[in-house]
C-alpha cells in the first residue's frame, strides 16, 4: 500500500508490502527495510530486524500521526497525491504544540539563534515525548513555553525571526 506523508516540511513516500505473517517490506522514499512487526496492542509495536528489536508506539490524531521508533519521534500528516509541502510553523514564524501536554524540556532562550532542524521544546502527550524543531535557521524572538507547563493543541511556544 503506497502513502504520503508529510514529515514537517517534507512530503515523503511510503510503500508497505505485506510478505506474509507478521513480516513486511517498508521502503521511504526509495530506502526499503525489511522487517517483522508484533502489535503490541494499545499503539505499541516491536519491530524486529536481523535478530534486532526496537519498540515503537503510533498515536493517530485525527489525520496525523505521532511516531516513536527507539528514541526517534515523527508527527506525520497524511498528504494526498499532488501535495508539496507544508511547514509545521506558522506562516509569523511560531511553533505550535502538536497536542495537549506538558512541557518536559526548553532547549533555547529568547534571542539564541537556531539552525534548521535544532531542537527546541519538548513536549510530552500521550506517555509520547514530541520534540519541536526549528523549520529554518533563526533567532528566537519570543519564548512561551516553560518547563512544567501544561500546554493546549495549537497553543504558540516560540516564534522564530528570520
Amino acid at each position: 500500500m503506497r502513502t504520503l506523508w508529510l514529515d514537517g516540511g517534507r512530503l515523503r513516500e511510503v510503500d508497505v508490502t505485506p510478505l506474509g505473517g507478521s513480516r513486511f517490506r517498508v521502503t521511504v522514499d526509495g530506502a526499503a527495510l525489511e522487517l517483522e512487526v508484533e502489535a503490541l496492542g494499545g499503539g505499541a509495536y516491536r519491530f524486529l530486524e536481523d535478530g534486532s528489536a526496537t519498540p515503537g508506539r503510533v498515536t493517530a490524531v485525527g489525520a496525523r500521526r505521532f511516531v516513536r521508533i527507539g528514541t526517534l519521534d515523527f508527527v506525520l500528516e497524511r498528504a494526498v497525491a499532488g501535495a508539496t509541502s507544508r511547514p509545521r510553523a506558522r506562516a509569523t514564524g511560531g511553533l505550535e504544540s502538536p497536542m495537549p501536554g506538558l512541557v518536559t524540556r526548553v532547549m533555547v532562550q529568547v534571542g539564541e539563534s537556531v539552525k534548521k532542524g535544532q531542537p527546541l521544546v519538548a513536549v510530552e502527550a500521550m506517555k509520547m515525548e514530541h520534540v519541536l524543531r526549528s523549520p529554518r535557521d533563526g533567532k528566537v524572538r519570543t519564548l512561551s513555553a516553560a518547563m512544567g507547563a501544561m500546554v493546549s493543541a495549537g497553543v504558540p511556544l516560540i516564534e522564530l525571526e528570520e
